[in-house]
């Protein structure tokens, strides 16, 4: 391997150290790569912007923009590792940084709150795609986007209004049967069922294990009887049973 001699002329500005020749010519390189793809993001931003203007998106209210353009000093490793070239200094290059996120509403299920949100997305020539607010993850015409955009925050909205609905009446339930019977146990549950999946129901439960389940129904803001245990019922044998039976 032919030893590089450093230019004394050469002086770099990391800690002192004297830079070769061809030491030098690898910062210069990597200055014009950073000019170059400073360049090219912010040319790629101006574009994506445009994109979302020109189909409707509104800045601010469906997207967020920010391209910051900066010179830095930055401490960078160049070179080589396999052949014993590689070193580190410190280089002055212009950066650039491009922030792009469609803007909309989140419900947060467990938290019951619904709360602004950003969501990441990407372009490929003039179309877009975004995860977050698709069934499917492919990309879309930006108009079409647009509106599964404006779709996924109607419904982010609607599930936090159907939320407070259920958490009101749910309240107002438990508020309501407290009084009526003061001597009773009442408590919100979950429950399941194959066909309807999963479910609140409000329980009215008394000293003798009897009790009343009830499920809320949000359309009509009431409740409607849902389940009933008799618990002394089923301690009636089959004659107790039979006997009360032929009365009714």
């Amino acid at each position: 391997m032919t030893e590089e001699i450093k230019d004394p002329n050469q002086l770099d500005m990391f800690a002192g150290v004297l830079l070769t020749a061809n030491q030098q010519e690898k910062v210069n390189t990597y200055i014009e790569n950073c000019k170059k793809n400073s360049e090219y993001i912010q040319k790629k931003h101006l574009n994506i912007v445009g994109l979302l203007l020109m189909n409707g998106f509104c800045k601010d209210t469906h997207f967020e923009e920010s391209c910051k353009t900066t010179i830095e000093t930055r401490t960078v490793k160049l070179g080589y590792t396999y052949n014993n070239t590689d070193f580190e200094t410190e280089v002055t290059a212009e950066y650039s940084q491009s922030n792009l996120y469609l803007l909309g509403q989140s419900f947060d299920s467990y938290k019951g709150e619904l709360k602004p949100s950003k969501f990441y997305f990407d372009v490929e020539k003039d179309k877009i795609q975004c995860g977050s607010i698709t069934e499917q993850y492919r990309f879309y015409k930006p108009r079409t986007l647009l509106e599964k955009l404006q779709r996924h925050n109607e419904n982010a909205v609607y599930r936090f209004e159907e939320h407070q609905k259920k958490t009101n009446l749910e309240k107002n339930t438990i508020e309501k049967y407290t009084k009526l019977y003061p001597n009773a146990t009442i408590t919100a549950k979950d429950d399941w069922s194959k066909y309807g999946g999963s479910y609140r129901v409000v329980e009215v439960k008394f000293e003798s294990g009897s009790y009343i389940q009830f499920k809320l129904d949000t359309y009509n803001l009431k409740e409607y009887l849902y389940k009933k245990h008799d618990a002394e019922f089923e301690k009636l044998t089959a004659e107790e049973l039979l006997d009360r039976f032929s009365k009714q």
